[in-house]
């Protein structure tokens, strides 16, 4: 039975209701809803919650109910376990195993370190409809294995976060899973048929439209499944095309999240491989690539032994091999951070070793390297001003060409560089460049022209420029003697 109020002028009048469909719910009867998030959402009733009365032995959750001996927690555990699960003692006991939170990303092996989610809380389903059915009802609810979202192995300090809450109170912190969220939290109150309250509902319908029409609801029986993430949708084996387009409409494509700031060992990356089955290892293919002039290399074992450097990132030169360090510009923790920590060895070994895009790695001076170590740009910009534009450029090319996320902070000191940059940071598909910040230009020199740095990189192709020692220089592919640089890539040379 249920309380319906009819407005009729000034005068309220109660009618006494015993058709709710909210109480008439079981397991068996009610089948899981395939509707999309949107058409779902407008079949659930908008009403006050039913506040009183709530207790969670109303429930009668975690019940063995099809007799095998293992609990309804057991049963998720097991059923949600990326590997085979060890249980202990009579009561089918689950100790240990591999679980992937879907509301924060992260992986767990002890079944202490986990909770059994109820996606829509026992109060939240009381206060929606639950208060009206029958003891069986509400144990069917509790215990429900026939739709796997409804009950979700989650880490356990977020499961105490989120508690009771709705939507519009609540939300995982992982961004890229809420419209999941969403849209199984619709399916849920669409297969029980249970209501929302105002505040819930306007909040749900704003996000469900902000996800767009290609959120759908969880289906799979695994966890790891449910969590697909757009930062980790790198085909195994595949290297990743380069991205295209304008570095702030790249930035607009990346995910912002939480990172993912535990499990990291470098060892993960297997790193310094030759890939090509040259005789080269990644490391001395850079630096080969890299040297300003050809450089020396002993064939016995691919060893680069003489070359001359210019690090891009303090315009120093090195031709002492020592002296330079072949740096991942999205650092390989960094990387791990945000999203490759669900990619397979194969696709962690490809970014290690990308020599498809030079902006992946660049041969730095050895201790702006260590200064840099695993920074992102809200913590770490190289000490030559001149470079920030490209250097940040490149960050987000790389960023967005291997689908990783990143976090507020690096994302708003991202977002305010490239805005003050303006049109003249680098395009993710243009050469890369090292500009190099002039001083003060003198009344001899031309109009127009300012002074360059000998042997860094250049654009256009074709471009003139003075060095300070007021030489002529020339923006070419070639020396002066025709020989042509590494990778067709233009420096300031004489001319």
């Amino acid at each position: 039975m249920k309380w319906r109020v009819a407005v009729h002028g000034v005068a309220a009048i109660v009618v006494l209701s015993c058709s709710s469909a909210s109480q008439h719910v079981s397991a068996s009867s009610q089948p899981i809803t395939t509707l999309p998030p949107l058409e779902g959402l407008a079949k659930i009733s908008v009403a006050n919650e039913h506040k009183g009365g709530y207790n969670r032995s109303l429930f009668g959750e975690n019940k063995d109910l099809d007799k095998d001996g293992c609990n309804t927690r057991a049963e998720v555990l097991e059923r949600d376990s990326m590997q085979a699960v060890q249980k202990s003692g009579a009561r089918c006991t689950v100790t240990s195993g591999k679980w992937l939170s879907p509301y924060d990303g992260r992986t767990w092996l002890l079944g202490r370190d986990v909770q059994i989610d109820h996606l829509v809380s026992l109060k939240e389903v009381w206060d929606s409809g639950g208060w009206a059915w029958s003891a069986t009802q509400r144990s069917d609810y509790a215990n429900e294995l026939g739709n796997h979202i409804v009950l979700n192995v989650v880490t356990n300090s977020e499961n105490v976060k989120k508690g009771e809450k709705d939507p519009s109170n609540y939300l995982p912190p992982l961004v890229s899973y809420r419209c999941t969220y969403l849209a199984n939290w619709v399916a849920v109150k669409v297969q029980w048929k249970l209501s929302m309250d105002q505040s819930e509902y306007g909040r749900i319908k704003k996000l469900l439209q902000s996800c767009g029409t290609t959120t759908s609801t969880s289906t799979s029986s695994s966890t790891s499944t449910t969590l697909l993430r757009s930062s980790t949708s790198i085909a195994s084996g595949e290297v990743a095309p380069v991205a295209a387009g304008s570095t702030a409409a790249l930035l607009a494509s990346i995910v912002v999240e939480n990172e993912y700031t535990s499990g990291y060992v470098r060892e993960l990356f297997p790193h310094w491989k030759d890939l090509d089955g040259n005789g080269c290892d990644t490391r001395e293919e850079v630096l080969i690539r890299d040297s300003l002039t050809k450089a020396q290399v002993d064939p016995y074992g691919c060893v680069v032994v003489a070359g001359d450097w210019l690090s891009p990132y303090d315009a120093a030169r090195w031709s002492d091999k020592g002296n330079v360090d072949i740096d991942h510009v999205v650092a390989l923790k960094e990387a791990w951070d945000s999203g490759a920590w669900a990619w397979t060895t194969a696709q962690r070994t490809l970014y290690a070793n990308d020599l498809s895009d030079p902006r992946t790695l660049l041969a730095v001076t050895d201790s702006v390297n260590q200064s840099k170590s695993d920074k992102d740009p809200s913590n770490w910009l190289p000490p030559l001003a001149s470079y920030h534009c490209t250097y940040i450029s490149d960050w987000v090319s790389i960023k967005a060409r291997w689908k990783l996320s990143m976090d507020q902070s690096e994302y708003g000191r991202v977002k305010k560089l490239v805005d003050s940059c303006g049109t003249s940071v680098t395009s993710p598909t243009s050469s890369v460049t090292v500009p190099v910040a002039p001083p003060s230009v003198s009344s001899t020199v031309p109009s127009g022209v300012k002074y360059v740095s000998p042997g860094a990189y250049c654009s256009p192709i074709g471009a003139q420029g003075i060095a300070e020692s007021k030489v002529s220089y020339l923006c070419a592919t070639t020396s002066a003697t025709g020989e042509p640089y590494a990778n067709g890539r233009a420096r300031w040379r004489k001319g």
